[in-house]
């Protein structure tokens, strides 16, 4: 199978509990109203959102052998995600990355989340053959892979493009690293895209005004800089110019996810030849649907009914 993109980083198994309002003393319980288990982690949610789409995806990563890791292989199957990728933790200590995620009746998540192999993901894990053919090599969740952190991740950013694919970068909240400049040093000038979320990128940064933010990426080589403002949209600069795009007004169910569903809707536009903002737009529509369902990539239809959307939706 061929494949139009391809994600390249962490894979996460998420138990989503809906809806945990409360928090129980120690020692007792409280109860919710169900769970559920989906795919989880950044280039995961974005391939597979490409693949709702109805883009041809393929997805590198590292599972275990366990129970989360079949999970993990057969819904990448199922949805027509190429995991030819994968490998699996010869180590049989190391686990399948999970996270439980409590969705309250906001809708704004919290996490508990453990790295599992996603700690040991390293550049001997990723076939760089694979990066011959796609037209874009997506590089996520970076933040949660120590292994491909600098030089390692700059590594693979420049076989990408040695191949003839354009690369693309996001992040994600690392509450336990203190210093962000090791995992990007030596890799800001062969990212084509890099579209992190507003806090990811005041900890890669400073606390700077997103337009700042976009003007630091770009000074640093990042070609098209972005900036993911959750419920206000997003704001990009490019060779054209900054721009801010509000967010589409929807009922919103659950935030998961709609970073990642951002991300496939860009990288679907990307794909289709649309200017960056029209592209961004796009990403702006594919997480609003996104967050109108329980789940990092539920909501997320097929591209044609993202577009009839955009053509009626009203934006904040």
């Amino acid at each position: 199978m061929s494949v139009d993109v391809l994600c390249v980083g962490i894979v996460v198994v998420d138990a989503v509990g809906a809806y945990v309002d409360e928090w129980p003393r120690e020692g007792s319980m409280l109860l919710f109203d169900r769970v559920e288990q989906h795919i989880g982690g950044c280039p995961a949610n974005t391939a597979l959102g490409l693949a709702r789409l109805g883009i041809r995806t393929g997805l590198v990563a590292k599972v275990a052998d366990d129970g989360p890791g079949a999970f993990v292989k057969e819904t990448m199957r199922r949805h027509g995600v190429d995991i030819r990728g994968f490998v699996t933790a010869k180590d049989p200590r190391e686990s399948t990355s999970f996270s439980f995620i409590m969705v309250p009746s906001s809708g704004d998540r919290r996490i508990y989340h453990t790295l599992g192999c996603n700690g040991t993901f390293a550049p001997a894990d990723v076939a760089t053959r694979l990066f011959k053919g796609p037209k874009w090599v997506a590089f996520e969740g970076l933040s949660l892979m120590p292994r491909l952190f600098g030089r390692n991740l700059a590594k693979l950013l420049k076989a990408a493009r040695k191949a003839g694919a354009r690369t693309a970068g996001d992040t994600a909240l690392n509450s336990k690293l203190a210093d962000w400049g090791p995992v990007f040093e030596g890799c800001w000038e062969h990212f084509d895209v890099f579209f992190p979320s507003e806090e990811e990128a005041h900890r890669i940064t400073g606390p700077r005004k997103p337009r700042e933010v976009c003007r630091w990426f770009r000074e640093r080589g990042v070609k098209i800089a972005g900036v993911k403002l959750g419920a206000k949209g997003c704001a990009l600069e490019t060779d054209d110019g900054y721009v801010e795009l509000p967010a589409y007004k929807v009922k919103c169910v659950d935030t998961l996810g709609a970073g990642d569903a951002f991300m496939a809707g860009f990288l679907a536009g990307m794909l289709k030849g649309l200017h960056p903002v029209e592209a961004a737009r796009l990403g702006n529509a594919t997480s609003a649907h996104c967050v109108q369902a329980l789940g990092a990539t539920t909501g997320i239809p097929r591209l044609e009914k993202v577009r009839r959307f955009m053509k009626s939706a009203r934006t904040r």
